[in-house]
């Protein structure tokens, strides 16, 4: 008496392709570099759901906490706060504003022909 047994099923690469959303071209890569769990018949890829679920879970990272805020400044909060501050660091009264020096008037020849 021969028992039949259900065969497994196996999904291939379009069906693992859709249930990872990945794209086959990516898993044909994994499955050649070895990084994917399959059985190769001829020319197709087959994947065991088992094996794949196991897979997946080898490769589980947990969430890794969110990074403390970095400690502020004292009065950072403000935006137009800090650039007047930079504002009066920058432009003082014995040097006056940064180029100009630089800028020309007209009639100024200073040197130029």
């Amino acid at each position: 008496m021969v028992v039949a047994l259900p065969m497994k099923q196996y999904l291939d690469i379009v069906a693992l392709g859709e249930r990872l959303r990945i794209k086959r071209s990516t898993l044909y890569v994994w499955a050649e570099q070895g990084m994917i769990p399959h059985l190769k018949l001829g020319r197709l890829l087959w994947f065991d759901p088992d094996e794949i679920e196991a897979w997946l879970q080898a490769h589980r990272q947990e969430a890794t906490p969110e990074p403390t805020p970095a400690m502020r400044r004292r009065g950072t909060d403000n935006v137009d706060t800090l650039i007047a501050e930079a504002k009066r660091a920058v432009y003082t009264p014995c040097h006056g504003k940064p180029d100009q020096g630089r800028a020309k008037r007209k009639g100024d020849t200073h040197g130029s022909v």
